[in-house]
């Protein structure tokens, strides 16, 4: 499969062509607004607009900035090309024109979810998620540190843990506690048969970082790096994503509409 990157210059994207490589695929444009990155293009519209593009590319990844989801979704999506996007998939709630677009969730590949599912016996468990990390100034003075632009750490960060959540116990739940500060947030989830209590949390130092999933007293380590997509999943994001399988609008809203809901909650 041959593909298109939109944000060819960022820190996820380097992941991606990765993964494409290690699929068997082939990376043949590229696209990122700063200049200095040497893609073959600034603008993603022109690139559409070029005869490569309309003759080569089999698919589009999207590796932009939170924010500008949405209208590269769209946009991609009408080129008739398979499209992939990087999570959160959008920052509000207006999934309007997105059918068809797959996402990237990786945490669903995770080696331990088969161990988890088996944890999983009681029917009342408890669960803890915990992620708690490591983000220099430079991060805080990006996009990634303006929450209308990424939406926050509930979203940016949590939107992984929560999917993660609906992955393994579904959809149906009611929110007891949602607190909320720039840098923490923490909150108890009723799931029907699970418990959940969770904690998003940037340290101001690499001491004390953790990401963990807590089933019972039962601890499974999500990633021991300072970034969860150093863990390699995203290839299996891309077989599935060859095969025209993958997460779907219908699975990606879930997560979102649960962060929404948790931000509202007084």
């Amino acid at each position: 499969m041959r593909y298109a990157i939109i944000g060819s210059g960022g820190f996820i994207s380097t992941r991606h062509v990765q993964a494409i490589c290690d699929t068997g695929g082939q990376v043949v444009l590229t696209c990122d607004i700063d200049e200095s990155k040497n893609s073959d293009f600034t603008n993603y519209r022109d690139m559409f607009q070029s005869k490569k593009f309309k003759e080569e590319v089999d698919a589009v990844v999207i590796c932009t900035p939170n924010f500008l989801h949405r209208q590269m979704i769209i946009d991609a999506l009408a080129t008739n090309r398979k499209v992939l996007c990087e999570k959160p998939l959008i920052l509000g709630n207006n999934f309007e024109g997105l059918d068809g677009v797959l996402v990237v969730l990786q945490l669903r590949y995770h080696d331990f979810i088969p161990d988890i599912k088996k944890a999983l016996k009681k029917k009342n468990n408890e669960i803890e998620i915990i992620m708690k990390v490591y983000r220099d100034q430079k991060w805080w003075d990006s996009w990634r540190g303006d929450p209308k632009k990424s939406g926050g750490i509930l979203i940016g960060l949590g939107i992984h843990l929560f999917d993660l959540i609906i992955f393994l116990l579904g959809n149906e739940y009611f929110i007891l506690e949602s607190k909320k500060s720039r840098k923490k947030c923490t909150g108890i989830i009723s799931f029907p048969t699970a418990t959940v209590k969770y904690h998003i949390e940037v340290l101001d130092s690499r001491e004390g970082q953790t990401r963990d999933i807590i089933v019972n007293g039962k601890k499974f380590m999500l990633c021991n790096k300072d970034n969860l997509s150093f863990s390699g999943y995203h290839s299996q994001v891309y077989r599935d994503f060859i095969k025209g399988n993958g997460i779907p609008l219908s699975e990606a809203r879930k997560s979102i509409e649960l962060v929404l809901k948790l931000k509202k909650y007084r």
